[in-house]
Order: structure tokens, then C-alpha cells, then sequence
């Protein structure tokens, strides 16, 4: 057993290594740590503990890496084996689920251990800036590993009992927001049964918010910072993440045989999810009600969902941004303000648009490459620039829910709240607005062309690129260029005026230019 196991994750290891997108990702990181090294060095003069700060940017990074690769990449270890129909050809060849499992999961956690590493010769330059020790370094890289190996098995136990890669990533979501943000809902229970005069539970349930937000990976990125002389670099977070991803593993090996002997007897058509219930309806429709609109109405129907889908976002949002308000109020014993309900119409619209727009937009292209069909769009009698905007022209009408939301909120505001008319004429009338609104259109657009290229996690990159890692790379180069140039008052007006006026036009070419890549892309793969 253990020389086939040896063999298989060998084999594994091999794999993983000869992937292109491996190389990249760590010439990335390498690049941005030289990045963020530089202008480090470039404002250490001017700031007392230069080498902490680095190392929290450098944390910081990292962190937000590794949840990306958690989600995205562990999370499609054993799916991608149900979607390529290679999953009955591993069990014929004697494969017991464990040794699968773990070679499934070692090599990818071994890839990102190698991430990791990649980041410690900066965190040891951290000592020469100042402010850092060299147990900071040992605990930091300790915790990263362990988190690592816990987001291995958390994104494997979600692969495991899924059908699909895109169920897989949804649900690995999910159980990232309960392993870091648990907390949350212990923390509120306990103020509501202070506010219900039950002390006792009152104090068990703020101790176990206390016990579980300690152990986050979130909260260990800024308590390694604060490091006492003579503390253990083994921290309580890198036990609780060691513990839970032992707990995932064997989860997965327990259910693995359960959820997928499907998969094993049927190949990858046991992926694809059954909906009956909508194509039984479909049935009823005539050929011509829909020829005219055929393009739009495919992705209006299979790519959104169709009606019911729209009335359930449109109805939806603002029920639940009320009534989580109300549930709130009545936990915490407190009535909210009447404003509080407009904004959260109007932030639960915002999320809901970036959501649809990133879960649309990203499967519209992604769905036809790897389901095989985009050649077949490309052989209609039209121009495939033509076909890629009625495909996308059939998804706008999903932007109508959040805008509703959005809107509903603002006429809430409008009518409660006295000071809103002149705040969102004072919000429409700055240029930074309308710059980071064309600057979420350019993100779309990036997503879009990364999905072409990626099998998964193509919005999530972009997502990633366009609003974690460009924005704080720009924050940090303009922070060292403030310090080192004098503008005085000017400075403010040129930044707040004319930066914006000049990257709107910017973000305007770059979604042309995106699109052009787009199509040639979709035109490459239909050459094929």
C-alpha cells in the first residue's frame, strides 16, 4: 500500500510541477515582493519599525494568496477527475481511496508550501529593516503552512462531496467564511442574551466567539506582529488550522465511496446537473417565439437561469436585506434607525451585482469552451463578434435585480433620511466615482478573458488582480511618491480631478482592447 501510495503521489508531484501556471504564479509573488521590498526601502527612512510594516504587507499578501489558491485551486482536486472521465480509470487500476486522496491533495498543498517558501528570504531582509525578530519569521511562515494544509483539506473535502468544480469552489466559499468569520454569529447570540439578561449563555458564547477569532488566520496575521520576548513560535491558530484539516481529510475519506459511486459508474455525465424541471417547461415553447433572440435567449435562460431566477433576485434581495436588519434588531434588543434599512438595500444590491455580474460573465464563455459547444456557436451564419454580444446582450437583463435593489434603497434614503440628496450629489459629482465605476466594468472584462483561458477561477483572478493586488500596489506606490515629492496643495487637486478624468478614457480603451482579445481568443479555440 505504501509503495503504491509512494507512486501515485510521485506521479502527482511530477504533474503538478511541469504546469506552466505554477511558474508564473511564483515569478508573480517573486515580483511582488521585490515590489513591495523597494518601496519599503524607499520609505524606511522616514518610519520607525520599517521591517514590521514590510512584513505585515508581506503577510498580507500572502494571506490573501493562499485563500485565492484555497478556494479556487484545492478546491477542484477530485472534480476535475468526475469532469475529465478519469476518475473509473484510477479506481481500475487499484487505487484505494485513501492513497487517491492523499495524492490528490499532498502535491497541490506541496505546490503551495513552495508559494510560501518563496516569501521567507523577504521576511528575513525584515530584520535588517527593523522591528522584527527572527521568532516573528518562524511563527509567520509556521502559520501560513498550517493554514495551508487546512484550506488543502478544506477545498478537498468540498471536491469530494460535489458533483461539479463550480459547486465545489461555491461551497469551499462558504466554508472559508465560517472558518474565518464563525465567530461572527457566536459573538452576536452572546449580545443578544446579555440584552435578554441570560448571563450564563451570554458569557459562554462571547468566550467561544473570543476562542474561535483567535484561532483565524485573519487575527493571526496581526497578532504575529506583536511578538513578546520568549514567546513560542507556535501559536494557537497554526493548531486549530492543523486539527481542522486532519478533521476535513478523514471527512473526505469517509464520504468519498458515498458521493461518488455515481461518478465512478457513469464518467463525467454524472457531473452534469440534472434540471428537468426547466427543460420540461421549455418544451411547451414554439421555435419561433424565441428564433429571432435564439443567441440572447440561451444565455439568458441557460447561463442565468431564466425567469425564475430573475424574480427570485429581484424579490429576494430586498426581503433579505430587511429582514436581516429585523433579525438583528431583535437579537441585540435594539430598534435600528429607518436609515440603516436603505443601506443595506443599497449595499446588498452593490455585493448582488458584483456577484451575478462576476457568476454570469464568467461561466457565458467558460460553460461553451469546456462543454465543447463554442465551436458549433462559431459555425452560424453571423459574425462571432456579432455572437458574443447577443450571448452577453442576453445577461443584462440580470443586472435589473440588484439596480432595483439599489434603487428601492436609494428612494428609502430619499424619503428618510433629510442630508441623502445632498450626500449622492456631492457622490455623482466626484471623478473618483465614475473612475472606479468604469474601472468594475474593465474587471468584468478581464474576468471574462480569464475565463477563457482558465477552466476555473477565472473571476476570482480577476477579482483579485483588479481589486486586491493592483489597488494596493498603486496605494503603495503613491503613498512612497507623496513622500518623496512636494506638491503641496496642488498634489490634492491633480489627484482628485485629474487622475480620474485621465483613467476613465483609459478604462474605456481597455475594455476595447479586452474585447479584442476576447474574440481572438474565441477564435483560436474555434480554429481548433
Amino acid at each position: 500500500m505504501f509503495s503504491q501510495a509512494s507512486a501515485f503521489l510521485t506521479r502527482s508531484i511530477r504533474q503538478e510541477s511541469r504546469l506552466l501556471s505554477h511558474h508564473l504564479v511564483r515569478g508573480g509573488m517573486v515580483l511582488l515582493m521585490l515590489y513591495l521590498l523597494g518601496l519599503q526601502v524607499i520609505q524606511s527612512p522616514r518610519l520607525g519599525a520599517a521591517g514590521l510594516t514590510l512584513m505585515s504587507n508581506v503577510m498580507q499578501c500572502c494571506y490573501w494568496c493562499l485563500t485565492l489558491l484555497g478556494v479556487m485551486y484545492f478546491s477542484v482536486a477530485i472534480t476535475e477527475e468526475k469532469e475529465e472521465e478519469t476518475l473509473p480509470l484510477l479506481r481500475m487500476t487499484g487505487v484505494q481511496n485513501f492513497t487517491l486522496l492523499l495524492g490528490k491533495s499532498l502535491p497541490r498543498l506541496a505546490v503551495v508550501v513552495l508559494l510560501i517558501l518563496i516569501s521567507a528570504p523577504f521576511l528575513m531582509l525584515a530584520v535588517t529593516l527593523g522591528g522584527v525578530v527572527t521568532e516573528q519569521i518562524v511563527a509567520s511562515l509556521l502559520g501560513l503552512i498550517c493554514y495551508a494544509l487546512c484550506l488543502s483539506q478544506l477545498g478537498l473535502f468540498a471536491s469530494t462531496i460535489c458533483r461539479n468544480s463550480s459547486r465545489a469552489t461555491s461551497l469551499a466559499t462558504v466554508l472559508w467564511l465560517l472558518l474565518e468569520f464563525g465567530s461572527w454569529p457566536f459573538a452576536l447570540l452572546g449580545i443578544a442574551f446579555k440584552e435578554w439578561r441570560l448571563i450564563g449563555l451570554s458569557e459562554n458564547f462571547e468566550w467561544i466567539a473570543g476562542w474561535l477569532w483567535e484561532r483565524t488566520m485573519w487575527n493571526a496575521t496581526g497578532a504575529v506582529l506583536v511578538f513578546e520576548q520568549g514567546e513560542s513560535p507556535w501559536h494557537p491558530q497554526a493548531t486549530f488550522h492543523l486539527v481542522v484539516g486532519i478533521v476535513f481529510f478523514f471527512a473526505s475519506l469517509a464520504l468519498f465511496e458515498r458521493f461518488n459511486q455515481r461518478a465512478i459508474a457513469l464518467g463525467s455525465s454524472a457531473s452534469i446537473p440534472v434540471t428537468r424541471t426547466f427543460l420540461q417547461g421549455t418544451q411547451s415553447r414554439r421555435a419561433g417565439r424565441c428564433w429571432n433572440a435564439a443567441m440572447e435567449w440561451k444565455s439568458w435562460f441557460f447561463v442565468g437561469g431564466g425567469w425564475f431566477w430573475f424574480w427570485a433576485w429581484t424579490i429576494g434581495l430586498p426581503v433579505f436585506s430587511i429582514s436581516v436588519i429585523l433579525v438583528i434588531s431583535v437579537l441585540v434588543g435594539e430598534v435600528a434607525p429607518v436609515e440603516v434599512f436603505g443601506v443595506s438595500m443599497m449595499m446588498n444590491g452593490c455585493a448582488a451585482f458584483a456577484i451575478l455580474s462576476a457568476r454570469l460573465f464568467g461561466n457565458m464563455l467558460n460553460r461553451e469552451t469546456y462543454e465543447q459547444t463554442l465551436v458549433s456557436l462559431c459555425m452560424l451564419p453571423m459574425q462571432r463578434k456579432v455572437v458574443l454580444q447577443r450571448m452577453a446582450l442576453g445577461l443584462l437583463p440580470f443586472a435589473v435585480p440588484p439596480l432595483f435593489c439599489v434603487g428601492l434603497g436609494c428612494f428609502w434614503m430619499f424619503v428618510f433620511a433629510n442630508q441623502f440628496t445632498r450626500d449622492a450629489a456631492d457622490l455623482l459629482d466626484e471623478p473618483w466615482f465614475w473612475a472606479s465605476l468604469s474601472w468594475v466594468f474593465v474587471a468584468i472584462h478581464v474576468g471574462s478573458l480569464l475565463s477563457v483561458y482558465f477552466r476555473h477561477g477565472g473571476m476570482l483572478i480577476a477579482a483579485a488582480i483588479c481589486f486586491f493586488i493592483l489597488p494596493f500596489m498603486g496605494g503603495m506606490l503613491l503613498s512612497a511618491f507623496s513622500a518623496l515629492t512636494r506638491f503641496g496643495g496642488g498634489f490634492d487637486l491633480i489627484f482628485r480631478y485629474m487622475v480620474p478624468m485621465f483613467l476613465i478614457p483609459v478604462h474605456f480603451v481597455a475594455c476595447v482592447v479586452l474585447q479584442k482579445f476576447i474574440l481572438h481568443r474565441v477564435e483560436l479555440l474555434a480554429s481548433r
